[in-house]
C-alpha cells in the first residue's frame, strides 16, 4: 500500500526547468488503444513514492493493445482539471484520434468502439525528458475513456474518420495522466513493448 503519497495539497518539491530538455508539442505517429477490462490491474504496478507514475503495464493472458496508426499530429491528447465544490479536484483526459482509412474492417471497429467500452490509451511523446524517462504517458488508467464524438463527412477531412475519446462527466481521473516509467530500466525496452501492443513474450 503506497504510504509516501502526500495528499495534503501542500507542494513537497521545487518546480524547476530543464533548460536542457525544453518543451516541444506533439504526440509520436502511433498510438496504442487498450480495452480497459483487458488490463490485469493485479499484475500492473503503480509507483509506491510518486501516484503519477506507473511501473508495469500487463495484460492478461491472450490480450492485446490495438494500434492506431497516425500520421504527423493526426493524434492528439489533452487533459484538464475538472474542479469539484465538496471533494478533491479530478481530471478529464481526451485523445482525439483519427481514423484515415473509412473501410469495411476499420467501420467495423469505429462501431465497436461506439458500444459504450472503456479505453486506456498509451502514448508517446515527441517531447520524452530526460533520458526519455517521460516519453510515454497512460490515459484513463482509473475510470477509462468512452467514445465521445465520432463524425465523417465526404465533404470535409478527406471522408476521414474523426473520433474523440474522454473521461466520463463525473467518472473523471484522480490524476493528470501518469507516465509510463521504471527505474533503472532503458527507454528501449518500454518502446519494445509498446511496439509489440504490450503482448510479452
Amino acid at each position: 500500500m503506497p504510504t509516501a503519497f502526500d495528499c495534503t495539497g501542500h507542494l513537497t518539491a521545487d518546480i524547476l526547468f530543464d533548460c536542457a530538455n525544453t518543451p516541444t508539442g506533439g504526440i509520436e505517429q502511433n498510438v496504442l488503444l487498450i480495452n480497459k477490462d483487458d488490463i490485469d490491474v493485479a499484475a500492473t504496478t503503480l509507483s509506491n513514492d510518486n501516484r503519477l507514475q506507473v511501473t508495469q503495464i500487463q495484460l492478461k493472458p491472450g490480450k492485446t493493445g490495438y494500434k492506431l496508426t497516425g500520421v504527423k499530429q493526426s493524434n492528439g491528447k489533452a487533459w484538464e482539471l475538472v474542479k469539484k465544490e465538496n471533494a478533491p479536484d479530478k481530471f478529464k483526459h481526451t485523445f482525439s484520434g483519427v481514423i484515415f482509412n473509412p473501410s469495411l474492417a476499420n467501420k467495423k471497429q469505429a462501431d465497436n468502439l461506439s458500444k459504450g467500452g472503456k479505453y486506456i490509451v498509451v502514448i508517446e511523446q515527441v517531447w520524452k525528458g530526460a533520458a526519455n524517462a517521460d516519453a510515454f504517458e497512460v490515459l484513463g488508467y482509473h475510470s477509462g475513456l468512452e467514445l465521445t464524438t465520432m463524425t465523417n463527412s465526404s465533404k470535409e477531412n478527406d471522408n476521414m474518420i474523426m473520433f474523440e475519446l474522454a473521461s466520463a462527466d463525473g467518472f473523471e481521473e484522480t490524476t493528470m495522466p501518469k507516465t509510463y516509467f521504471k527505474e533503472a530500466e532503458a527507454y528501449g525496452i518500454r518502446k519494445a513493448l509498446f511496439d509489440n501492443n504490450f503482448i510479452e513474450a
